[in-house]
């Protein structure tokens, strides 16, 4: 594992969590880790408009949410052409244990989970594995 201190500032991250409540926990999460640009999105159809607008270094998102799923949103992010990076880290937030949603996912690249609510450790754990490599 990489132990170079990770220069959180210098990333931009995009929440897509459709409860107002832990959205908002989330993104205070992040920014007591040290991030400054902290973008927001209530759904898959606003995340895909907001990783088009922020490119984002690392996306959030949650897997349950209407009308457009996490993993929906991230099939279109994978296979956009409009997205600047469709290959951003994608670390999705999940109550889900079921195998085949999993997999799901799994196939579609995400990054990594994190289980609902996340914790701060939890969450700083996974963005330092996946932006430490950078």
């Amino acid at each position: 594992m990489d132990l170079r201190a990770v220069d959180y500032s210098r990333h931009r991250i995009l929440v897509v969590e459709d409860q107002p409540f832990v959205r908002r926990t989330i993104v205070q999460i992040l920014g007591q880790i040290g991030f400054r640009e902290v973008a927001e999105a209530e759904d898959g159809e606003t995340a895909m408009q907001e990783s088009i607008r922020v490119n984002p270094d690392l996306i959030v998102c949650d897997i349950d949410m209407k009308p457009v799923s996490g993993l929906q949103f991230l099939a279109r992010l994978r296979a956009s052409t409009e997205a600047a990076n469709p290959r951003a880290p994608v670390v999705f937030l999940t109550n889900h244990t079921e195998s085949e949603i999993v997999k799901q996912a799994m196939a579609l690249g995400v990054n990594g989970f994190v289980v609902k609510p996340p914790s701060f450790s939890a969450l700083k754990e996974r963005v330092d594995r996946l932006l430490g490599g950078r």
